[in-house]
This record gives structure tokens, C-alpha cells and sequence, in this order.
């Protein structure tokens, strides 16, 4: 039986673009391509989901690593939280669990500053019974570690666990430790798909 639903929050939750955030900002830019992965296909921006490094240094080493783009990353970095911004038609999902008696959970990579930021921006992280995020871990889905701690903090049975996450590997890690999981693709197909799951409890 489903007690449990767990929601990764980047593009479940919360918008998370970084492609069209770029373009917002430099819509003509001759070497877009290689800017958005300076930035955001970076070892950097990985360290920052794992703990390991903060946003500050993360600018420094980025402008070092490619100084071409030093304005550019540096007016990026400066207000890229503002993309974070609610899923509300999955958002509406929490009260809608929560009045049917399910608890809710997060697992989630995420930067510390970021995190920090849509916590105090957004009321329904309230509706939470739990919170795991990576780096707070320095852990990394579809790492073990980080669906354990899930378990563990909150004494949670993995075969009671839901986990929604829009990336397969994450689905993969969480069904290695027992959980059932749904691969988001829409809302719509979000609501289907866990009205089956939890139907069938």
C-alpha cells in the first residue's frame, strides 16, 4: 500500500529552463550553444547539486575556465533563480494528496542558495513531511545514498514510496531500492498515471 508520495521538485515542481532562460538574456548570442554548456553542462554546476562548492565559487572557476564569457556568466549567475518558478498545476497536487491522508516528500538535486531561495518564496514546501536534498547529502540521484536517506530520516518502507521525477535514471534508482516510481513526461499524463498507481493500493 502507497503511504507515501515522493516528488522531485526541477521541472516536476518547479520550472527549470535554462535554455530558454539564456535565450531571455542573450537572444542573439553568437556562441549560445557553448555558453549554455560553459554554465550549465558544467563539472560546476554538478558540484553545486552535490554540496561540494558554492555559488561563489563557482562564478570564480567558471570565469577562469572561460574568460570569453566572464560578463556573460557573471549576469547569469546573478539572477538565475528567478526561472524557479512553481508548476502550479502539479502544485495543486499536494493539498489534493494531503487531504487524502498521504504523506509527502521531497528528493530533489538542488544548490544550497537556490534551495534556500524557493523555500522562502513558496508556502506549500510546508505541505512536506520531508525534505532530502543533495546537497545537504553530497549526494547525487540516482546515487543509493540519497533514496536512503530518504528511508532512513524518516523511517519510511520503501515498498509504501511513490516517487515522481522526470528523469529515467532517477525513476531506476528509486525502483532499485524498492519504491514505486512514475517517469513524468506532463500534467496531465502526471495525474493519470498516479490515479492508476495509487488505485491500485
Amino acid at each position: 500500500m502507497i503511504k507515501n508520495v515522493v516528488f522531485d521538485l526541477g521541472r516536476v515542481l518547479i520550472n527549470f529552463e535554462p535554455e530558454a532562460y539564456l535565450r531571455g538574456l542573450f537572444p542573439q548570442h553568437p556562441s549560445f550553444e557553448a555558453l549554455r554548456k560553459a554554465i550549465f553542462g558544467s563539472a560546476e554546476w554538478v558540484m553545486l547539486d552535490r554540496g561540494v562548492i558554492d555559488q561563489a565559487e563557482a562564478q570564480i572557476r567558471l570565469t577562469n575556465q572561460h574568460p570569453d564569457f566572464k560578463e556573460e556568466i557573471k549576469t547569469v549567475l546573478a539572477d538565475w533563480f528567478a526561472m524557479l518558478t512553481p508548476i502550479s498545476v502539479n502544485v495543486e497536487l499536494l493539498p489534493e494528496l494531503k487531504d487524502k491522508g498521504y504523506r509527502l516528500y521531497v528528493i530533489s538535486n538542488f544548490h544550497e542558495e537556490a534551495f534556500a531561495h524557493v523555500m522562502a518564496q513558496y508556502e506549500w514546501f510546508q505541505l512536506f513531511d520531508g525534505i532530502i536534498v543533495s546537497y545537504e547529502h553530497r549526494a547525487l540521484k540516482p546515487e543509493p545514498q540519497i533514496y536512503r536517506e530518504l528511508l532512513e530520516r524518516y523511517n519510511l518502507v520503501a515498498e509504501e514510496c511513490l516517487f515522481i521525477d522526470d528523469v529515467a535514471a532517477n525513476i531506476e534508482g528509486a525502483r532499485r531500492m524498492g519504491m514505486e516510481a512514475i517517469l513524468y513526461k506532463s500534467p496531465d499524463q502526471l495525474r493519470r498515471d498516479l490515479t492508476t498507481a495509487l488505485a491500485r493500493c
